[in-house]
């Protein structure tokens, strides 16, 4: 259950870019910690039976530090309550990393992203899925999560690896 007082967590939509090299260069750079980052998200847009947003980390620190992996991703109720888990892959209809899981520098003020997908129905039986209200994202290799006012289904929800900059795509 998300407790009520994420609900203000809701933030503003907000990007530019940041670098990311190979592993190797990145072994003296700390991880990403709770309270590191700022967390955001784009506007909900849709085509063709699917719908995304786009996750925005921000580094909030005055050094950078490293994400990697899948940030958490659940549908949740108007009641608190986790409807659904997304599924973590690679890559989606609309977006994902073509270049698999990789360790991303977020210099300070920068950015990393993921992509958040769903079907707007459910393409087995062609009828309507089940709608939320919210989500919850919480960072990859943080506890801190923030809840979003973003309606999705929980039909084919989906989220996507960690990527630098600002599309959720690499």
């Amino acid at each position: 259950r998300i407790a009520a007082g994420l609900a203000a967590g809701v933030l503003a939509t907000t990007g530019l870019t940041i670098a990311a090299g190979p592993a190797a260069a990145h072994a003296s750079v700390a991880r990403c910690g709770n309270h590191a980052l700022a967390v955001t998200a784009t506007r909900a847009q849709g085509a063709t039976g699917h719908s995304s947003f786009v996750l925005h980390f921000k580094n909030l620190l005055h050094h950078s530090c490293t994400l990697r992996g899948y940030p958490g991703l659940d549908a949740v109720d108007k009641h608190g309550n986790t409807a659904k888990h997304a599924k973590r892959t690679l890559i989606g209809f609309t977006g994902g990393s073509s270049q698999g899981i990789r360790t991303i520098v977020v210099h300070p003020g920068q950015f990393a992203s993921a992509d958040v997908e769903w079907h707007n129905f459910n393409f087995g039986t062609g009828h309507d899925c089940r709608s939320v209200p919210f989500v919850a994202a919480t960072p990859a290799n943080t506890s801190d999560t923030v809840l979003f006012h973003r309606s999705v289904t929980v039909c084919g929800l989906q989220v996507h690896p960690t990527v630098a900059g600002t599309s959720g795509d690499s």
